[in-house]
């Protein structure tokens, strides 16, 4: 299975003029690489990251789909033709139902593998002046969402996404589901256990998933 690609985007961390209310520090805005770049663990090599919940080998690729850009046509004159929110991967179409923790993508010559949700941060929101976008988003569970590199390697402007390897359906879990858990439903004590049993989880989002079970459990409890 072969998933198109709009644009593929790197940027560089710069101080940006979005927020009046504090300093505002990211490489939220990225442009489209011409020619083809080197991907490593961490990202593409002229991709940067704020580290502080961003980037590292478990956050080395950000993708969200173009077609979820439909959900702010109403809050903004034009919308974006690519890396609305500073997304590397802009998919024509790859919804979050149908991408699954564990699922194996080749592009160009490298590997990933689906990591992580992506948490909205007030950043996006501030760039875009839409007072409840981070909410919106998250309740939407069409947040994107984060590549591991397994294979560095090559990628060219003009690849796309092939499906190499789907996620075992004994545990499976998509990324909207996760988001829908997360988000909308964090103490539902069934659907935590299945999601903490996700081998392809990172570490951080077991952590924060079994403080919710812990929570959830101890609220039957009382």
């Amino acid at each position: 299975m072969i998933y198109a690609l709009n644009a593929i985007s790197t940027g560089k961390v710069q101080d940006l003029p979005y927020s009046k209310k504090r300093q505002m520090r990211s490489a939220l805005d990225k442009d489209k690489f011409q020619g083809e770049m080197y991907l490593t663990k961490t990202g593409f090599l002229e991709d940067e990251q704020e580290y502080k919940d961003h980037g590292g080998t478990e956050k080395a690729v950000c993708l969200y789909s173009k077609k979820n850009y439909r959900l702010w046509e109403n809050d903004l004159e034009q919308l974006p033709s690519h890396a609305m929110f500073g997304e590397n991967l802009t998919a024509l179409d790859l919804d979050e139902h149908d991408v699954f923790f564990g699922n194996q993508y080749q592009l160009g010559e490298a590997i990933l593998e689906v990591s992580e949700i992506r948490e909205p941060c007030w950043k996006i929101q501030e760039k875009y002046q839409i007072k409840d976008l981070a909410k919106r988003m998250s309740q939407s569970c069409k947040t994107g969402f984060y590549f591991r590199v397994l294979q560095e390697g090559f990628v060219h402007e003009s690849s796309n996404l092939k499906l190499i390897k789907s996620a075992e359906p004994e545990t499976a879990l998509s990324v909207y589901e996760l988001n829908d858990i997360y988000y909308n439903d964090k103490s539902n004590i069934k659907r935590l256990q299945h999601a903490i049993k996700n081998p392809y989880l990172t570490e951080n989002r077991i952590y924060k998933l079994q403080k919710l079970l812990n929570r959830a459990e101890k609220k039957a409890n009382q």
